[in-house]
């Protein structure tokens, strides 16, 4: 029974995607050659290998959740068009207008294992960050307060909170506040490295730019470990996570 119902999932995700991209007209291939396989690395989005031998495409089905989990699309699609002749992420194949599912080359490579990097390796990190940080977009400056106290409404909203957990994190909002309001610099930040970076023949290469901003100019500095530890950014991706995690298994 548990191998008939897995045929039948796959051959559901497969018509699925077949009718997602039969009436998109401008692409250059045909879904009905692809053998379709499910992905499994991924926290946000569901993501399949589209195979058509000669080559490779990764379709990824955008979260629905994205406005809960603070995702802006328009944003993101703005940061891939960016990026895509700066040889560091995957080539853009095509991104759905209504920002439901994009489709990029698929790259060959293992994630990176920060701790199997060397001082070599690290050095290289921080010149990959310091090639997307000199892309200048017209986007405002990340509100890293409005983005988590969307979270810590969410979570309120489906989750029993007490006293002192409330307490505590209106401690740190009252912090972030003051961070949020304060004048730092402000550059490309993907706030969601350390887990979406390939290892690949052709140097690194950086997938899911959906969290992505005008941050805190060392945010992926910091959440890479590339850099001494700022007692407010270590805080602030410890909540990030906490509360992310929180909100995309509730729903």
């Amino acid at each position: 029974m548990d191998i008939i119902n897995g045929e039948r999932a796959i051959m559901n995700t497969n018509h699925k995607i077949k009718f997602l991209l039969e009436n998109v007209s401008d692409l250059d291939f045909n879904i009905d050659d692809a053998e379709i396989s499910y992905l499994i690395h991924g926290k946000t989005n569901d993501s399949y290998l589209l195979d058509f031998k000669k080559f490779k495409l990764v379709l990824r089905l955008n979260n629905k959740n994205s406005l809960n989990l603070g995702i802006n699309r328009q944003n993101e699609s703005l940061i891939l068009q960016s990026l895509d002749k700066k040889n560091i992420v995957p080539n853009l194949v095509y991104m759905d207008n209504k920002y439901e599912f994009i489709i990029y080359e698929y790259i060959e490579g293992i994630e990176l294992d920060l701790n199997k990097t060397d001082s070599e390796g690290r050095k290289k990190l921080l010149n990959l960050i310091e090639s997307y940080q000199d892309i200048k977009i017209d986007l405002p400056k990340f509100n890293y307060f409005n983005h988590v106290s969307l979270y810590w409404k969410k979570i309120k909203e489906i989750k029993y909170i007490s006293e002192s957990r409330e307490n505590k994190m209106e401690a740190f909002l009252a912090n972030l506040s003051d961070f949020q309001k304060s004048n730092w610099p402000t550059l490309l930040t993907h706030h969601d490295l350390k887990e979406n970076i390939l290892v690949t023949d052709n140097g690194y290469k950086i997938i899911d730019w959906e969290y992505a901003g005008n941050g805190f100019h060392d945010f992926d500095r910091y959440s890479m470990g590339l850099i001494e530890k700022n007692g407010m950014i270590d805080d602030l991706i410890m909540v990030l996570n906490e509360l992310w995690t929180e909100i995309n298994y509730q729903n």
